[in-house]
């Protein structure tokens, strides 16, 4: 089967034969998506994948420790794993400036296991936001674990519904270029991405915040400010990288509603834009890993490990 875009819309570093096509400009745009390439590859995956894998043995050793996690551990164990499963997903993009060629089928597939994991790592943040307006800390495991999986089914519906909106269920079997959010899907499926996964969560974060904000001047909250400062921090760093990726989802579903094409620099913008989303799961699992006191102390053990292993082994050489 060939190639086929529903919406018009194409890629230009793919379609060179294309109207209003500056090969130089895809060129110099090539390059640069490259070298972020390189650079995410080459730098922040090692480094997530590494503080993700470390502070799920601490927060496991932890539980194996003391029988018990508390709420803020427990959420940030499930944080971490599905930080860790954005990344793995990143791993589609390595062929950057390319694009994976596969059905509509296999595309679809993965953009809804990818939606999952976005709208889960979303809408639990909020749940560890709502824990800073809670002042009874005596939530059962029971119940966390209830509040999780009731998470994790609505991202799996709204994973569904937004797959659902892609527009491609006539030409399955089809061969496209796929991105996990798919730019031959109709603009229902990028409006509903952009509200779903960033426009409700983010005013439901913002009216969280004001009564925090509320609380702090009653003096009513601060000590669990500190507590939290990681969950602080990842809201802060998701906010600023889905910010740039929803706003080129709402440009892209413009030039489809409005059919105009897609230029190589809005193709560059749009790939970088892609990558500093998985950037941003990166970000959160080394903020994690340095930020959470169990983690942080957990580093410093391993660290003063290392270095007293090698001390003795320095020793034991000179003796020799």
């Amino acid at each position: 089967m060939g190639f086929t875009n529903m919406t018009e819309l194409f890629y230009p570093s793919q379609t060179l034969g294309g109207p209003n096509i500056d090969i130089e400009e895809i060129i110099t745009s090539q390059n640069i998506i490259s070298r972020f390439m390189h650079s995410y590859l080459g730098i922040l995956v090692p480094l997530g994948l590494l503080a993700g894998v470390f502070c799920i043995a601490i927060l496991f050793r932890n539980k194996i420790k003391y029988q018990a996690l508390d709420n803020l551990d427990f959420y940030l164990l499930a944080l971490v794993t599905t930080d860790i499963t954005v990344i793995l997903y990143s791993f589609t993009s390595k062929t950057r400036p390319g694009y994976l060629e596969i059905s509509n089928l296999s595309c679809g597939v993965l953009s809804s296991f990818f939606n999952v994991s976005y709208y889960f790592t979303q809408y639990l943040l909020i749940l560890m936001f709502l824990l800073l307006l809670i002042t009874d800390d005596s939530t059962t495991s029971q119940s966390r674990l209830r509040c999780v999986l009731l998470t994790l089914t609505l991202s799996i519906i709204l994973s569904i519904v937004n797959v659902s909106l892609l527009g491609t269920h006539d030409i399955l079997h089809n061969i496209t270029y796929c991105q996990l959010d798919p730019l031959n899907a109709k603009p229902g499926y990028d409006i509903m991405k952009f509200t779903a996964g960033f426009g409700f969560p983010s005013l439901v974060l913002l009216i969280f915040t004001i009564l925090i904000a509320i609380q702090a001047r009653k003096m009513e909250i601060s000590g669990k400010l500190q507590t939290h400062t990681v969950t602080l921090c990842h809201i802060a760093v998701m906010f600023i990288c889905r910010l740039f990726y929803n706003i080129m989802l709402i440009r892209r579903a413009g030039l489809k509603v409005y059919g105009f094409y897609l230029s190589p620099r809005e193709e560059l913008v749009l790939n970088i834009s892609e990558l500093v989303v998985f950037s941003g799961s990166c970000i959160r699992l080394l903020f994690t890993l340095v930020l959470h006191k169990p983690c942080r102390e957990g580093l410093k053990k391993s660290v003063r490990f290392l270095i007293n292993m090698c001390s003795k082994k320095e020793t034991s050489n000179s003796v020799i």
